[in-house]
């Protein structure tokens, strides 16, 4: 999950476009980390330092702890350190950035750093993002208000981007919420439930990520947006909610889930747009509660 976390936040910045970013996560399954990146991201070396230490290994037949600690830019327990971190994989995405050649070493540097600056991750909320804890995760990425039942919010996320892993076999990558524009741009599956709140979620999608997702959800092999597709897209928002409603139900929220629309576009939408990225384009979660 770090690798999608990290990935996202350098196709936030500009750093990577999003066809880049989906090479990587692909990469990133079968690329080592080698322990130039691991000193970069351990603060232990610059990245000048790796550089020259990979110019002399093109000289010199010994390996890179070696000279490092030649050099005096590492010291054994150091290079033991990093060695133990070679098998860990939330590193994968920075060396596979490397070897494309999609930044230096510099400015993977510097975007590790503005990264860990900008998302002021603490020690334990790492470790959340390297395990996987999508709970944790949607804290760090989203900033619902106070005074508009946060929690609902954070839990209703959370349950879909799992709900998106369990029943689409998926990578879902969070992006940041957005203030919603009056219409929509492609397909908009909708869903209340109400009772002593009216609870208003969608997903807006283009044909493409709709019929990916439906194949993906039925098990079918489809082509084209037809009624199986717009069936199978809005079941999945309808098993979602179900799941969520079921959740929250001994939480003071008694609510009865109305059944799914699907139309090419909506006029008005009201409440979050959060953008949610999967292989093959973009789902966007749309969330209120009046």
């Amino acid at each position: 999950m770090y690798t999608q976390y990290l990935g996202q936040y350098l196709f936030n910045t500009n750093l990577i476009s999003a066809s880049q970013l989906c090479e990587l996560l692909s990469l990133a399954e079968s690329t080592r980390v080698k322990l130039g990146v691991l000193a970069i991201n351990n603060n232990f070396m610059t990245a000048s330092q790796v550089d020259e230490v990979h110019e002399l290994q093109r000289t010199m037949d010994r390996r890179f702890g070696e000279i490092a600690i030649t050099k005096g830019y590492l010291t054994q327990p150091q290079v033991d350190s990093l060695l133990s971190q070679q098998d860990s994989r939330h590193l994968s995405l920075s060396q596979a950035i490397v070897d494309k050649g999609y930044l230096t070493l510099t400015q993977l540097e510097t975007a590790l750093n503005q990264f860990k600056q900008d998302t002021q991750v603490t020690t334990e909320q790492l470790q959340a993002i390297q395990s996987g804890n999508l709970d944790e995760i949607v804290y760090l990425f989203l900033d619902f208000p106070e005074d508009d039942v946060p929690q609902f919010y954070y839990d209703y996320v959370a349950l879909f981007l799992k709900n998106i892993i369990r029943f689409l076999g998926e990578r879902p990558i969070l992006a940041w919420p957005q203030s919603l524009s009056k219409t929509t741009d492609g397909w908009f599956v909708s869903q209340q439930a109400i009772g002593n709140h009216t609870v208003s979620t969608g997903i807006i999608l283009s044909d493409t990520v709709l019929v990916d997702l439906a194949s993906r959800f039925s098990q079918e092999t489809l082509t084209h947006v037809d009624e199986l597709a717009k069936d199978s897209v809005s079941e999945f928002l309808n098993l979602h909610n179900g799941i969520f409603l079921i959740n929250v139900s001994d939480k003071g929220f008694e609510l009865d889930l109305q059944p799914p629309t699907i139309i090419p576009h909506a006029e008005q939408c009201i409440g979050y747009r959060i953008p949610i990225d999967i292989s093959s384009g973009r789902i966007e979660l749309v969330l209120a509660i009046d």
